[in-house]
């Protein structure tokens, strides 16, 4: 009986699954896996954290696994992805892909279909393929120079959405919870820390524009709602690059600036109508460790029928 293995390898935490053909068998966990953020040392325990809580769990040794896919944030550069093949060589057995993170977030919600899928967490892009098996990515090339619609970008507009209010004569909530948040008494401390080296990780500001913008504060308001406009529009690059005029194309949305804010979706849905009517965004439950397993199923089975065909 052949044994998958899916992993979801974030930033800050690394999920997997084992699978038989049908069923799943167990899941383990570990810390941030991101080669970048982390180095390869960090990564390689974290990797082999999490599959040997998962392998302990199923019954399954590590080297009876026929097919791993991993997904992982930066995995489209070919040096991160070869160094990861590397680290998982040394961990389990079969075959192995490492894919990018919106690879296996795209499969957990469309399969091999077409489709088009929109994450917005601490970065944000957009990913899709067509009915011919061509994809294409828009957005996601890094916090400093793009992301728009993120956790991150979020958190940086607020601030200056603050300040040029303050500017104004304005005062509002919204600055003084910025305030409150990154420790700072005044308004000039606060442009100070915003502009300071190392940059602050703005993307945990999320949840305090959240709260903002559910006191009525106009400002986080204004934010929030440009927020899903910026998604739209990267996801429209997606959809103009891969789909014909007029050919119908289902979109979905995952990561947390989604499932924090129902006035982001709201935004997001109404802009992306607006710019490409043939769009319809689905509501589908998107888990990329899920989708790597069901990857690591199909790419199997496609080289089985190939391997026994001849």
């Amino acid at each position: 009986m052949p044994f998958f293995l899916g992993i979801d390898g974030g930033g800050t935490k690394t999920r997997c699954v084992i699978g038989d053909e049908t069923s799943v068998l167990a899941t383990g966990s570990g810390s941030g896996c991101n080669v970048v953020r982390v180095g390869e040392a960090c990564a390689r325990d974290s990797l082999a954290a999490a599959i040997h809580e998962a392998c302990v769990q199923a019954g399954v040794s590590p080297q009876k696994i026929s097919r791993t896919c991993a997904g992982l944030a930066g995995a489209a550069d070919d040096g991160v992805a070869s160094l990861v093949q590397r680290v998982l060589i040394e961990i389990v057995g079969g075959a192995i892909e490492v894919i990018g993170d919106m690879e296996i977030a795209l499969e957990s919600a469309f399969g091999g279909g077409p489709g088009v899928i929109t994450i917005a967490g601490t970065g944000a892009i957009a990913y899709g393929r067509n009915h011919r098996g061509e994809s294409a990515r828009a957005g996601g090339w890094g916090r400093l120079v793009s992301d728009e619609g993120s956790g991150y970008w979020i958190g940086a507009q607020a601030i200056g959405a603050a300040l040029r209010r303050y500017d104004g004569g304005k005062k509002s909530q919204l600055l003084d919870e910025l305030m409150s948040a990154l420790e700072v008494r005044s308004v000039h401390d606060l442009a100070v820390k915003a502009n300071s080296d190392p940059v602050p990780e703005f993307a945990r500001l999320f949840p305090v524009v959240l709260e903002a913008e559910k006191s009525g504060d106009m400002a986080a308001t204004e934010v929030l709602e440009r927020a899903g406009t910026e998604l739209a529009a990267t996801a429209e690059i997606v959809i103009g690059r891969l789909f014909l005029e007029l050919e119908s194309v289902l979109v979905a949305t995952h990561g947390g600036v989604f499932t924090g804010s129902a006035l982001v979706k709201e935004a997001f849905r109404a802009e992306l109508t607006r710019l490409c009517p043939e769009a319809k965004c689905i509501d589908v439950a998107v888990n990329p460790m899920l989708g790597a397993l069901q990857r690591a199923r199909r790419e199997f089975g496609i080289w089985h029928k190939q391997g026994t065909s001849q």
